[in-house]
Order: structure tokens, then sequence, then C-alpha cells
């Protein structure tokens, strides 16, 4: 296939049409595989044709007869040429096959006569036309022949400048208007409309004539296509026909209006299924969010939180109280069994609360685009719906949430609640003796006293109240830690998710977003419009 970039030579013929050329192939890059497929060849073919014209002399004018029988074209191209280079007669059909006339030597037209499929080549001297141009006479378009309506077709979309030949009964011909000229309207800076035959009018005639043929002309799109009278018998308009045809020559622009004019026309047919500049945004916070509600990161969250509590109780419980719970229990806490090791199995992710986030993520951003940019979205969510459920699991697998470091000021509160504990446990025996001692009749022991208060029955009473309101300190401070804990477990598990959905998800759909904001704004500079700005396609 051959490249659909520009030559180099475009550049030749000004910055504005090397631009937008360039643009054009932009697009078809980016349209390939996502666009109508017909319509992304049509451009394609179009660089071609652009690619292939331009290096077959780009300041080489090929203006092209063409016209029904009977209309008279090839008189008028024997009256340009000066010379019967085209037979004329009223046998059906005339002109077989194309008929070139060259002015001038220089440059050598071969390569872009071979390109044309002109077979039948004449040339002559610069005089009264210019040098540098190429007249062709084509077979009649409305030929009974279809291989002469094929080769008409061919040259139509090759040309530089078309040159229509119309007679005063069959200018209204529908199969002219409907089948060529309707169709050339992006290229009306390089049409010509010849009414032949001007002599066999009355003045008053070729006037409502040339005011009805003006009239379809603007009504099908081409105002700026140029409509003169002639007459090959008489010698009437051709002065001003080679004129015309000179001044294409002369300004050296035909080529460029030719190309310019199937830019427009392809890239305003791409316009239409890519549509304007479009500021779609994603909002990959919200995907992240309704991810996280689908994917029961609470509850990994609400476990770690547990595992907090577990582990700072058991670090910060008095000695006594935590030796006599051993004690007790077969197992230092019955919790532990709930645990999940990190990596042994996976989150419980909701597939249908994955699927309807990511493809309100994707229908919110296709608001207002045209088809089949919403589709190509859709798409894009539910291939990415498929796998995030499972992407989603493993990342939130990988997340240990029973991890808990030891902190420092778990060993403090271990230390002071032992202390009371102990005191408040020695001050019971304390007391437990003198009261031995009592029954027992025995002389009672030197008791120390703080104050009027005996220190056992302070230390058990004091050491009591002080271990319970110490209690009830612990008990909040692991509280407030685990609910710290707690939040940081939930961000991190948070992350993870947003970290898969932006991979799976919204990285998907913002290519898509991408390459319409590219393919947008390439078109308009294809189709010669102003740049506008970027549109905005990512979201936060």
């Amino acid at each position: 296939m051959p490249s659909s970039r520009p030559v180099t030579a475009v550049a030749d013929r000004g910055p504005a049409l090397a631009e937008r050329l360039g643009a054009l192939a932009d697009a078809v890059d980016a349209a390939d595989g996502r666009l109508d497929e017909d319509l992304v060849s049509r451009a394609r073919a179009v660089l071609v044709k652009a690619q292939e014209r331009l290096a077959r002399g780009p300041d080489t004018v090929v203006v092209a007869l063409g016209g029904g029988t009977g209309s008279g074209k090839s008189s008028l191209f024997n009256a340009m040429a000066g010379t019967p280079v085209s037979r004329v007669g009223a046998v059906r059909p005339v002109t077989g096959e194309p008929i070139s006339f060259s002015v001038g030597d220089d440059p050598d037209p071969g390569p872009l006569l071979d390109w044309l499929g002109v077979r039948r080549r004449h040339a002559g001297p610069a005089g009264a036309l210019e040098e540098g141009l190429i007249l062709v006479d084509l077979p009649d378009h409305d030929s009974v022949e279809l291989d002469h309506r094929q080769i008409v077709d061919r040259f139509v979309e090759r040309v530089d400048v078309l040159v229509w030949v119309v007679d005063p009964l069959k200018y209204a011909q529908r199969a002219l208007h409907d089948g060529y000229l309707k169709l050339l309207a992006a290229h009306a800076r390089v049409v010509v409309l010849v009414l032949n035959h001007a002599d066999t009018l009355s003045r008053d005639a070729r006037a409502a004539v040339l005011h009805d043929l003006r009239r379809l002309l603007d009504a099908e799109g081409l105002r700026r296509a140029k409509l003169l009278s002639t007459s090959a018998r008489t010698g009437e308009g051709l002065d001003g026909l080679r004129s015309t045809i000179n001044d294409y020559v002369i300004e050296r622009r035909a080529v460029a209006e030719r190309i310019a004019g199937d830019l427009g026309n392809v890239s305003n047919a791409l316009v239409s299924q890519v549509g304007p500049p479009h500021a779609a945004t994603l909002d990959a916070g919200a995907l992240a969010r309704s991810l996280v509600a689908a994917c029961g990161v609470e509850p990994l969250a609400a476990a770690g939180r547990r595992t907090y509590v577990n582990d700072a109780n058991d670090a910060t419980r008095p000695a006594v109280t935590s030796a006599v719970l051993k004690r007790v229990r077969s197992v230092r806490n019955p919790l532990r069994r709930l645990r999940r090791p990190a990596g042994t199995s996976a989150p419980d992710v909701s597939s249908i609360g994955v699927r309807h986030a990511v493809l309100m993520l994707a229908d919110e951003a296709a608001t207002d685009l045209p088809h089949p940019w919403p589709q190509r979205l859709h798409d894009a969510a539910h291939n990415a719906a498929e796998k995030l459920p499972s992407a989603v699991a493993r990342a939130l697998d990988r997340v240990d949430v029973h991890h808990v470091p030891r902190r420092a000021w778990w060993r403090l509160f271990w230390v002071v609640g032992s202390a009371l504990e102990l005191a408040t446990l020695l001050g019971v025996i304390w007391l437990t003796m003198l009261a031995a001692v009592g029954w027992l009749q025995l002389p009672p022991p030197p008791t120390p006293e703080v104050g009027s208060a005996p220190l056992p029955t302070l230390m058990a009473i004091g050491g009591l109240l002080a271990s319970l309101v110490w209690g009830f300190v612990r008990r909040r401070a692991v509280a407030a830690a685990a609910a710290r804990h707690h939040a940081g477990v939930f961000s991190r598990l948070a992350k993870a998710v947003g970290i898969v959905a932006d991979e799976h998800a919204v990285r998907p759909l913002r290519t898509e977003l991408d390459v319409h904001a590219r393919l947008s704004q390439a078109l308009q500079r294809a189709a010669g419009r102003a740049s506008p700005r970027r549109a905005r396609s990512q979201g936060g």
C-alpha cells in the first residue's frame, strides 16, 4: 500500500496546503480501524493522488474539456490548440479516447501524461496559450460506450481544471448536473462552464440561458465556477476562454486549488463521523470511589482495624491480667483465626458493581459525541469491565491489612498498667496477711501509714481505682489509634483500586478520547478551518 504521507514537493505549493495534507495524513493514521473503512480508504486515496500529482509536474496545469455529444468541445479544443488535433463530426461517439495538447517543451509532460493515461499526445509552441499548459479533450460523458464514461470519471478525479462544454439544448441535462457538476461543488474555483453554440441564440435568448445556467450552478454549490459563452464556428468568446485558461496557468494555483477541494470534500465527510472538538472529561476519582464501594474495601479495612485492636490490647494489657487470660483461653486471641493472611484468598469483588461504574464513566464521557465514538467508548468500557474484577481482587489481595507494626506507646501503657496492677495485688495480699494475723490473734506487725491511711489499704484501693482509670484511658487510646489505622488501611486499599482502575479502565477510555481530539483537530486543519484549541480529554 502506498504511503499516506504527502511528498515534500507539496511544500513548494505553499505552507497552508502542506499543513493540510499533513493534517489529513495524521487523521488517516488515527482513524484507521475506528471510522468507516470506505471513508478512510477514500481519504488515503486523496493523499496518494496528491502525492502522485505533485510528483509529476506540480508547475504544469492540466485543463480538460468535457461535455456531451454535439456540445462542440472538440471544435473548441482544436480552436484553443490552433490546429485540428481532435476529430470533429456528428457521428456518435466522435472522441474515443483522451487527446492532449501540450504547450511548450519545458518541463517534459511525459510522466504526467503517463499518470493520466493519455496515449494520443500532441504539442505546440507557446503562442496564444501559456507555456506549462496541457489541454485534454475527453470522450463524451454521455457516450453509449461504457469505457468512455469511465475514462471521463477517471479524468474528473485527476485533472486540475475542468472546462465543461454545454449546448443551449442540453445545458440542464440531469446526467450532467447530478452525475458531475453537483459533485464538484468543493472544486468550484477550478470549474469553468462554457455555453457553446452561442451564435445559434438571439441576444435575449442567450442571456436567458446564461441566467438559468448560473442559477443552476449556484443552487448546486458552484457559485465560484466561471461561466462563459462561446461559438467555435464564429470564434465568438474564444479569446475570453483562452484568457481564463491562461490565468490558471499564470497563477499556478490550479493544482493546489484542486487538491484543496479534494481535501475539503473528504475532510468534511470524516468530520461527520468525528464532530467538532469536544471537551470530554473522565472523572477518574468518581470511578475509583464507585469501585471502592463495589469491591468490598470497607470490610477489609474493618478487618484490619480489628487486627489492630487485638494486637494493641495484647501488647498494652497488664502483665498479670494477660497471664491469667492465657491460662483461661486455649489461644491468645480467638479472633486471630479469622485473619486472612495476605495472598491466601481474593476479596469478594462485585462484577455487577464494577461493570456499572465503568459503563457510567464511559456514558458520561460520550455525551454529545457522534457515532461511532459512544459505541467505541462503550466497547472499551465493556472490555475493561471484563478484566477489572480479577485485577482489583489481585491488587487488594496484595495489601496486607493484618500487618500491624508495634508502637512505642504500647510498651509505656503496659509498664504503667502492670505497675498499678502489681501495686493493687500487693496491697490486697498485705491486707490479707494482716487479716490472717488478726484472726490468729498474733501481735500485729507494724503497718506504715500515709497520712492517716494505712499503706496496704491505700495500695489496694488506690491501685484498683487507678487501674480502672488507666484501663479506660488505655481502651480509648487503642480505639483512637485503631481508627487511624483503619483510615490508613482504607487509603492503601483505595489507592490500589485507583491504580488498577486507571490502568484497565481510565487509560483505554482516555486513549479513545485523545484519538477523538487528535482526529477532530487534524480534520479541522485538513478542511482549512482555523485550528481550535486542544480539547481536554483528561479528568482528575
